[in-house]
Formats: structure tokens, sequence, C-alpha cells
């Protein structure tokens, strides 16, 4: 059975994502504004100019935690994903699948 977690939204303008141990850490203005742990999200979406560390996103890739980096509009820019889950072969033979 999977276990449902939360999405976390970050819609702040001119904030960084640091990675602190098994944390998330929403820093603003050179200060620590939030801290959340990383076993509670399935996935992190990012408005505005937002800027990730390279830990953080190695972790998410890693732990399957989607971060998706969008403008302040919603207009897509960028996504970190880790590995494909599932028998690659079947998705690729059954596209609607996905």
């Amino acid at each position: 059975m999977r276990k449902l977690l939360n999405t976390l939204y970050v819609t702040s303008p001119d904030t960084y994502l640091s990675l602190d141990g098994e944390n998330i850490v929403i820093l603003k203005n050179e200060g620590a504004k939030i801290r959340v742990p990383l076993h509670n999200l399935e996935s992190i979406v990012a408005f505005g100019y937002t800027g990730a560390s390279p830990a953080l996103m190695g972790t998410c890739a890693e732990k399957g935690i989607g971060l998706t980096f969008l403008t302040q509009r919603g207009l897509f820019l960028a996504r970190v994903s880790g590995k494909i889950r599932g028998n690659v072969v079947l998705q690729a033979a059954v596209p609607h699948c996905r």
C-alpha cells in the first residue's frame, strides 16, 4: 500500500532551498524561515526566483521526491526527479499507462 505524502509549495519570491540533515530549510534574507522533514514530502513545487542547493537536488533525486521550478505565474522551468520506477519495457510498450 502506498503512503500518501504531502507537497510543499514555496510561493515566496527570492527564497533559497537548502538541505540540513534530513530536513529542507527555506531561507529568506540570509535567515532560516522554515524547516520541513523530507520524509513527509512527496514533492516540492517552487514558484518565482527560487534557488536550491545541489545537495538538496541530489537528495530529492535519490529519495524520489519531485522538485519542480515554475515562474511566478506558474509556467514550467525545470524538474528534478529520481530514477524511473517500474518496468521500463512495459511502459514503452503501452504508452497510455504512464
